[in-house]
């Protein structure tokens, strides 16, 4: 017995829970990161969306006399200028500027948690998915083992008549089929941990996941939080970005002055300086023209997201029903079917005489390994369609 806990030891320390896989994805998958780096740069667009235009600077020499052109000092008309202009924002359009930046950057955020959440439920399905095969490939190692036993049994004490020698056939064709299931479930097996090291930026060798099924929470208790969910979340993000870009529409069309100051150096004559402001016309209605098309797109933003809210209350309800289908079905097998077979089992099992009883065994022992199967899917589906759930109304972990 100590040499059996001495060869699980390793087994339970390389075990690693979904809850630490979940954490480790979220500090470090390179799909978070991406989005963070993007994050990054809408901080510099705010620094920048506070500036004002970059100034314009001039240098320019008048009345260049062709016959001496070197002398600046024929007349009072000669002179070098150096000229600066600045764009002077209208009031308030570095604030919009600003503020639909912090927009963007509240929808980029959202996307983060969004991704957060995918990114969980993904984890978890694949956790799940391997406990269920992990399961079935216990049961059919279990079902193999039972079926050779029983070959080799029977085979030592029947006599050679037909009926021992159909039922002798028939246990090695379901050996055949146990054999071809496990190395499906293994193969299977592969490649959800390959999915799962992914997932979790980790390599994934054991996972420990709380496969214990619990009573049903009302659908009302999800429908009622769809207000969290983080796609819905995302939409009203996306109609604030375009809110505040109707904002900045709107300013656009107010008249940035331009001041213009200039210093006018002569030779043998004062130096003057000048001072001017110009304005740009917007006569042509193309700000006009943005500005509506700005509007109508925070109309598409709203019927975007009211038609998201209807469609996640809509998914929340379907996959409520598969949850409550997997919760009934495995009272079901527990309570019912489950039990009555292993009992038939047994009876089959303790008056085995002739190749027609090994016949019946081995066909209750398909029925059993049926219903193992279903049993172990229906909390493998149950855990799988709480998860959908949880990320439906936002939950990470």
């Amino acid at each position: 017995m100590k040499l059996f806990a001495l060869f699980l030891l390793p087994i339970f320390l390389y075990a690693t829970s979904v809850e630490t896989l979940v954490e480790h994805a979220k500090n470090s998958h390179l799909s978070l990161e991406a989005i963070k780096h993007k994050l990054s740069t809408l901080d510099n667009e705010y620094e920048i969306s506070r500036n004002f235009a970059n100034p314009e600077l001039s240098l320019s020499m008048s009345d260049i006399q062709l016959r001496d052109i070197s002398n600046r000092s024929l007349e009072p008309m000669q002179y070098t200028a150096l000229n600066v202009n600045q764009k002077i924002p209208y009031f308030g359009k570095r604030d919009a500027a600003s503020q639909k930046i912090e927009a963007q950057k509240a929808q980029l955020n959202m996307s983060l948690e969004e991704a957060k959440v995918k990114l969980t439920k993904a984890i978890k399905l694949s956790a799940f998915t391997i406990w269920r095969l992990e399961e079935q490939l216990k049961i059919v190692d279990d079902y193999l083992s039972l079926t050779k036993q029983n070959i080799d049994l029977f085979s030592a004490y029947s006599t050679n008549d037909s009926s021992a020698h159909m039922g002798i056939m028939n246990a090695e064709l379901a050996l055949s089929q146990l054999k071809i299931k496990k190395s499906k479930l293994e193969s299977a097996l592969v490649g959800q941990y390959k999915n799962i090291s992914y997932l979790s930026d980790m390599d994934v060798k054991s996972i420990e996941a709380d496969m214990s099924m619990h009573e049903l929470r009302p659908m009302d208790y999800y429908l009622n939080a769809v207000d969290e969910n983080k796609a819905y979340k995302m939409k009203e993000a996306e109609l604030d970005v375009a809110n505040a870009d109707v904002k900045v529409k709107e300013l656009a069309s107010f008249i940035d002055p331009v001041v213009q100051v200039g210093y006018f150096r002569r030779e043998k004559f004062e130096d003057y300086m000048s001072v001017g402001i110009g304005f740009s016309l917007p006569i042509y209605g193309s700000e006009l023209s943005k500005e509506e098309a700005a509007r109508k797109i925070v109309l598409s933003a709203k019927s975007e997201t009211e038609d998201t809210k209807n469609q996640i209350s809509s998914q929340i309800s379907a996959v409520y029903l598969q949850l409550q289908s997997a919760y009934e079905i495995y009272n079901i097998l527990q309570n019912e079917s489950l039990p009555q077979l292993e009992h038939m089992k047994d009876l089959t099992s303790s008056s085995l005489r002739s190749g027609a009883d090994l016949f019946l065994y081995i066909q209750m022992l398909e029925k059993k390994l049926t219903l193992d199967e279903q049993n172990i899917d229906a909390i493998a589906s149950y855990h799988q369609n709480l998860a959908t759930l949880e990320a439906l109304i936002g939950e990470e972990l």
